[in-house]
């Protein structure tokens, strides 16, 4: 079976490994505004952060794309593609839970909000 995506089969270790020797660490931390690039990086350390960080991991594929496979035909639908996810996720916020405090009365009959954190 064949795809049509560039990054099919690429793990990010392997993303990131090839940004490393194009790129330095400096220059994909000021490139991408990631600081996890800029403090310290290591290969795990990033990794950990990409994984748990979608809008961070969204772009370094697309400066993978753009750096290596700028020539393939579906590379241009791809990055797109990455984009309008990411645009949805951040349009579409989580509502929070709206507490509603109980209600503590004293001796004497005055009343105290209390919200319960759980």
């Amino acid at each position: 079976m064949q795809t049509n995506d560039p990054l099919y089969g690429i793990k990010l270790a392997q993303i990131l490994t090839d940004l490393q020797t194009k790129h330095s660490w400096k220059e994909m931390g000021d490139k991408l505004g990631i600081k996890c690039f800029l403090n310290n990086p290591t290969q795990k350390s990033c990794l950990k952060f990409l994984r748990q960080t979608p809008w961070a991991r969204s772009r370094v594929e697309i400066l993978y794309l753009k750096t290596f496979c700028s020539k393939h035909p579906e590379t241009t639908k791809l990055i797109r593609s990455i984009l309008a996810t990411q645009d949805k996720k951040q349009q579409s916020p989580v509502p929070k839970e709206v507490k509603k405090p109980s209600v503590i009365k004293s001796n004497d009959g005055f009343e105290w909000a209390k919200i319960n954190n759980k």
